[in-house]
């Protein structure tokens, strides 16, 4: 029997009359995850929104440890949610199948896991027995007419006009990825600019990426002291700490990527124009990989998750901490 197929839209209404210990996120649309892994944490914390614990797991090289940890809990342990994304990079031997199906069938009633695959259908390492028990939810990312609209909307709230040209160009940059363009349109607006050509966007994104936003990306990774005094300054000037987040969950995905495209024998240059790291922007990011190895990196995306979600209930009122980036910099600094 197949699993049952979910659009981001569906999911959303679906949530809200039942919540599924398993889902399985399917598709290219990291923005819409990320958003769908918020909206479960509030169903989940709606009333101890400081008890959030999210764990991220990637499976090419830790599914034995991930679903390990996910059968160990007690079922007198509190709330938890697991990720474990890529899942269609991990093999689909019947050990794996076996720690799969003891691991869904002894679920406790407090753990929750979503299994995250690029690709748009069930990953193989989940046995075909158990697929009409995971609700499988589709996210794509939008056709470039959709993701046009979206920014002509987005330039409107955000009281900034832009031409034709450099809307397409915006899509064209961010392979039409709303997360990247919310990014980049709200910088812009925080800069004071608010008319948009295509020469000041390529300006603004590829050759003069100088604002505070991206200086504390860059100090961040680099592990750079300088960061504490950015980050107090951009406290001062009420600069959105969930735009900072964005970015570096962004800048994080990219040092992940390149690593996984470096060991698999993809040259420096090429992966440079994939990323859309260009110029003087190069060396700086080749420094941020030395430092941030894969490893590293993941751990740090999965913190980042649950930061961001963090901030996010901050935001609405029911997150206590004050300044939660202030802890997330005490943490990298330790």
């Amino acid at each position: 029997m197949a699993s049952k197929t979910l659009t981001a839209n569906e999911f959303k209404s679906a949530i809200q009359k039942e919540l599924s210990h398993i889902y399985c996120f399917c598709g290219n649309d990291e923005n819409q995850k990320e958003e769908a892994v918020s909206l479960i944490a509030s169903q989940l914390w709606k009333n101890k929104p400081q008890d959030y614990k999210i764990t991220t797991y990637f499976a090419e090289d830790a599914l034995e440890q991930a679903l390990a940890a996910i059968a160990s809990v007690s079922l007198f342990d509190d709330t938890a949610l697991y990720i474990i994304k890529h899942c269609e990079q991990a093999s689909s031997s019947n050990k794996i199948h076996t720690m799969v199906l003891d691991c869904i069938n002894n679920l406790p009633n407090s753990v929750f896991v979503i299994f995250d695959t690029q690709e748009n259908k069930l990953p193989a390492l989940l046995p075909s027995q158990i697929h009409a028990r995971i609700p499988a939810v589709q996210f794509y990312r939008p056709f470039e007419e959709n993701c046009k609209s979206y920014i002509l909307k987005k330039c409107k709230d955000l009281s900034l006009t832009i031409s034709q040209e450099a809307t397409e160009f915006l899509v064209e940059l961010t392979a039409s990825n709303i997360k990247e363009i919310d990014d980049i349109l709200t910088t812009i607006s925080f800069s004071g600019h608010t008319d948009v050509s295509k020469d000041f966007l390529e300006g603004f994104v590829i050759n003069e990426r100088q604002s505070i936003e991206f200086e504390f990306v860059d100090c961040f990774f680099l592990k750079d002291k300088h960061a504490w005094d950015i980050l107090s300054e951009a406290i001062e000037r009420n600069i959105n700490q969930i735009l900072l987040i964005s970015l570096l969950f962004n800048h994080a995905q990219k040092l992940e990527q390149f690593h996984i495209q470096t060991a698999k024998g993809v040259n420096f240059d090429s992966l440079m124009k994939e990323l859309k790291i260009y110029g003087k922007r190069q060396k700086v990011f080749a420094k941020q990989a030395s430092i941030y190895t894969l490893d590293n990196v993941r751990k740090l995306i999965a913190t980042l998750y649950t930061y961001d979600i963090q901030l996010k209930s901050y935001r609405s009122g029911g997150f206590p901490q004050e300044n939660p980036l202030i802890d997330l910099l005490l943490q990298i600094s330790a």
